[in-house]
């Protein structure tokens, strides 16, 4: 199936193989670089599942885990591996997912194909799981250093009662300490499976001899394996769990995050976009750097450049977070509040949402221009049931009403809360 985009001349090839298993190939002439990612829908928000009517609950940040011993798992060096045919590998876990990628300019097929074989197989211990606690443990360890990560995490704890987006992507140290060999192999063989995964290809390449090289490398047994188990998610309610919390720790200037909970969810991944793309918008139009406030306050010293404003969403999930370094965190939450009053009154500015959108499409065009970036962004909205090119035609098609009513919906400061570092 070859899906074309007239606007921005491109072309997605994808196949779907009988067990579900999915490849997509995006040909770009002409560029040196090219990139694979292969990646399964498993991540941090994805602990508890069913096994016919049992349900099976794992300790946290036991996705984030399992991308290590993928690595770990092998008698040669991985990273030696891929060096020596020049190509660079890396990986990542986030809430979503779990991606194993690399890039190269030469020898292409040869690293695609260790790239799956890679993954497509696991060979751990209990020993080599209790050695890998400790780099684990460590990792978090640094994270609770650093205050503008824990001036994040409590915004998130002071939202979500039961989602798991409250939760770092590696766990805590009770859950990591709680991992075991049977429980990772478990998780492997129920997630890491054809109908969970994908393969996406950017770069000068021809798309049926990549699939060739897909199916040459492919084992028999991780094609036959069966379907991957249900995922369940807790419900979570519409109520903030606290609208304030401080930390206190020793630092330069107090850090704040002040996060707005989104409480409107479609199943349709079409309206999805339609509501995370306004609500960018959103954000940008009422404290983003074109806005009047940040240039007012600015102006008078109470903000910096750090201030930043952005809407973070999943399937199940969203918020808008606001945040800074401000000698007075109180004060800039005090001005927030009146600035959203303000607005409630007064209205949004439609010139300023026509310029910002003329912004964020021209930015969306000249992004192609960089297979890196189309890969990075491929893989954040399939996981999110997104289709690469909608877009840009979703964008376009957005319109000022959209914008003021959503404003109206979303920003309610009864379901906010603010975590301040000082």
């Amino acid at each position: 199936m070859k899906i074309n985009n007239k606007i921005l001349n491109e072309s997605l090839h994808k196949y779907v193989f009988d067990n579900d298993f999915k490849v997509y190939v995006l040909p770009k002439k002409g560029y040196a670089k090219k990139h694979a990612y292969f990646a399964t829908e498993y991540g941090a928000l994805y602990n508890d599942f069913l096994e016919g009517d049992t349900k099976i609950s794992m300790p946290l940040g036991i996705a984030h885990f399992l991308e290590h011993k993928i690595f770990e798992s092998k008698n040669e060096s991985v990273f030696e591996t891929f060096e020596k045919l020049g190509a660079s590998i890396n990986a990542y876990t986030n809430y979503f997912s779990t991606c194993y990628n690399f890039s190269t300019v030469h020898h292409f097929h040869d690293a695609l194909k260790h790239l799956i074989k890679l993954v497509e197989s696991l060979e751990i211990s209990q020993k080599s799981v209790e050695k890998e606690k400790k780099i684990i443990l460590r990792e978090l360890i640094m994270h609770e250093d650093q205050p503008q990560w824990l001036a994040f995490k409590h915004m998130l704890k002071g939202l979500y009662k039961k989602h798991p987006i409250q939760h770092d992507i590696g766990g805590s140290e009770r859950s990591v300490k709680a991992i075991n060999c049977d429980q990772l192999k478990k998780c492997y063989e129920s997630f890491y499976t054809p109908d969970r995964m994908i393969l996406f290809v950017i770069g000068d390449l021809d798309p049926d001899q990549v699939l060739e090289t897909v199916k040459a490398s492919l084992s028999p047994e991780f094609m036959a394996r069966p379907k991957a188990l249900k995922i369940v998610l807790p419900e979570e309610p519409d109520q903030v769990v606290s609208h304030f919390k401080v930390h206190k720790m020793d630092v330069k200037m107090p850090i704040f995050y002040l996060g707005i909970k989104d409480r409107v969810f479609y199943q349709d991944p079409k309206k999805r976009l339609e509501k995370a793309i306004v609500s960018k918008i959103l954000s940008e139009l009422v404290f983003g750097k074109s806005s009047d406030f940040y240039e007012t306050y600015y102006n008078q010293g109470l903000i910096n450049g750090t201030f930043l404003s952005d809407y973070v969403y999943g399937r199940t999930f969203g918020y808008t977070a606001i945040s800074a370094e401000s000698k007075n965190p109180r004060e800039i939450k005090a001005l927030i509040e009146r600035e959203i009053l303000r607005l409630k009154e007064k209205g949004l500015s439609e010139t300023i949402f026509n310029s910002l959108k003329k912004k964020m499409i021209g930015r969306h065009l000249s992004s192609f221009n960089s297979t890196q970036y189309i890969g990075n962004t491929f893989m954040n909205y399939y996981m999110k049931g997104i289709e690469l090119f909608d877009y840009l035609e979703t964008l376009q098609n957005i319109e000022f009403d959209q914008v003021k009513s959503r404003f109206l919906e979303h920003y309610d400061l009864n379901y906010s809360t603010i975590s301040i570092v000082e």
